[in-house]
């Protein structure tokens, strides 16, 4: 980070309390300025592996990576996802978790702008000002029929709203969302899987960030505890991001 703002980082992942296994990856590190949440997508087989091979394809990237600039932030991150995405794709044709994918948040912090990437339905949020904003669009097919990027009838022939128009693994052209946030003190990201989005609906995730606003490191089990008392019905990850003077 630059002179005058430094990141505090603090995250958990859990298995919920109806899935068998943990098909989340994440990583977290602020001193790299780095977090990556990826959600392996339920229904079809690897979905970890998927997760996993997302996580530490981008991780290791950047960490080979000597320097970057502003201007250089946005086509690293398009290539080290393409190439994530291309690995995927790779590694499960002709083997038994052929079809995995994956959903994918990484907010990558350089000055003082954050560089938020995006795939799925994995969403990162920003708190400010007892306010709370959801950031990324969630890439679905509800979200797109509504606004008009597939046909009215695509709900008719696939009823499952959320199912996943992007995602890594799908396709082998890969389409990812960046945002760059210039960051101001006091700011909160909160990044996380559909495990808690689905279960706390922002208002009350907006409630619990207020009450636990001077004790951030406690936030996300807490966020995974409500998730899990509304049910636990998928995976739930949580990374929060606070930006604080330096």
């Amino acid at each position: 980070m630059g002179c005058t703002l430094r990141i505090e980082m603090f995250g958990a992942t859990d298995m919920g309390r109806v899935r068998k296994n943990n098909q989340d990856s994440l990583f977290f590190n602020a001193e790299l300025g780095l977090l990556i949440v990826a959600d392996g997508i339920g229904g079809r087989k690897g979905g970890e592996v998927a997760s996993s091979l997302a996580v530490n394809g981008i991780k290791e990237a950047y960490l080979n990576c000597e320097s970057l600039r502003h201007e250089e932030v946005e086509p690293f991150l398009i290539q080290s996802i393409d190439h994530v995405n291309k690995e995927i794709i790779t590694k499960g044709n002709g083997s038994p978790v052929e079809g995995m994918a994956t959903t994918l948040n990484c907010i990558l912090f350089v000055g003082e702008k954050a560089f938020i990437c995006h795939m799925g339905d994995s969403r990162t949020y920003l708190y400010f000002k007892n306010n709370l904003w959801q950031l990324t669009l969630d890439h679905n097919v509800e979200n797109y029929v509504e606004r008009g990027w597939l046909p009215d009838g695509t709900l008719a022939q696939n009823p499952k709203k959320g199912a996943l128009v992007r995602a890594l693994g799908l396709s082998t052209q890969c389409e990812v969302d960046i945002y760059e946030l210039r960051l101001q003190p006091g700011e909160i990201l909160l990044t996380c899987s559909d495990g808690l989005s689905g279960m706390v609906n922002d208002k009350k995730m907006l409630r619990i960030i207020k009450e636990y606003e001077d004790r951030l490191y406690e936030l996300p089990q807490r966020l995974i505890q409500e998730a899990n008392e509304a049910g636990g019905q998928d995976n739930i990850t949580v990374v929060i991001s606070h930006v604080a003077r330096d």
